[in-house]
């Protein structure tokens, strides 16, 4: 199991595509909190709210591109049939190859710790921030991440292609954080809670709303079960 993460990780921080994405994110992210217009500076509030309100728009395509190949690549090249030679069921290899991309999503979160001291230094007095609301933000954040990570791992079991890998997980990503929203608008009823984006708004008010707790959590249990799924009938279609 954990060679399968180490793995992951290896090809991650070994390729050019992995280290530019990772860069992109800190540059796009860091202009937009702190530089465009309607950065931080701009409220004169000792708080993130601009970060933690661009942050899942910027991860819904961060996160396909980083998992686009998690088994469409497998798929391509024919190598996941090696990983089943493994002495480990297909339940863990799944698990270990979504596991390894949330601690890398994680790991890229870990360095926004600056935007913290940052705004802490800048408010008057010093520091005067209120630290409950954001650790609640970015727990919200992560939960959020973990989805997204479910949800483009879905769509690279889905497709051969790395491209149509990022296109579908994209396009999942967007449904379940936005897609409630233009429903409600659509048949003028509100479907806004099934949203990720409700329960994502939900938490970061710093209120720990155990059923938003709950719908992340099922709806990760769900998508899981969709994937493990979808192995198990190709595995029936081989045998056919």
């Amino acid at each position: 199991m954990w060679a399968i993460i180490q793995k992951e990780f290896n090809v991650f921080f070994t390729s050019f595509i992995g280290i530019g994405l990772m860069f992109s994110f800190y540059l796009l992210i860091g202009f937009y909190t702190w530089f465009f217009q309607g950065n931080v500076l701009d409220f004169g509030f000792a708080e993130l709210s601009v970060f933690f309100d661009l942050s899942p728009w910027f991860f819904l395509f961060f996160t396909p591109a980083i998992c686009m190949r998690l088994f469409s690549e497998e798929f391509e090249l024919g190598t996941f049939n090696l990983l089943r030679t493994l002495p480990i069921s297909i339940e863990r290899i799944i698990f270990s190859k979504i596991l390894s991309q949330i601690f890398l999503l994680a790991i890229i979160l870990v360095p926004t710790i600056i935007f913290i001291y940052s705004i802490g230094t800048l408010s008057s007095p010093a520091f005067n921030i209120d630290l409950g609301i954001i650790f609640s933000a970015y727990l919200s954040l992560l939960l959020l991440i973990i989805v997204f990570v479910c949800l483009s791992a879905l769509a690279s079991s889905m497709a051969n292609k790395q491209a149509l890998s990022f296109v579908l997980g994209v396009f999942l990503n967007f449904v379940f954080w936005q897609g409630p929203q233009e429903m409600s608008k659509i048949f003028n009823f509100d479907f806004t809670f099934q949203s990720l984006n409700y329960h994502f708004q939900n938490i970061s008010r710093g209120v720990l709303d155990f059923s938003s707790v709950g719908f992340y959590l099922g709806l990760i249990l769900m998508i899981m079960g969709l994937i493990i799924l979808r192995f198990r009938w190709n595995y029936l279609k081989s045998k056919i």
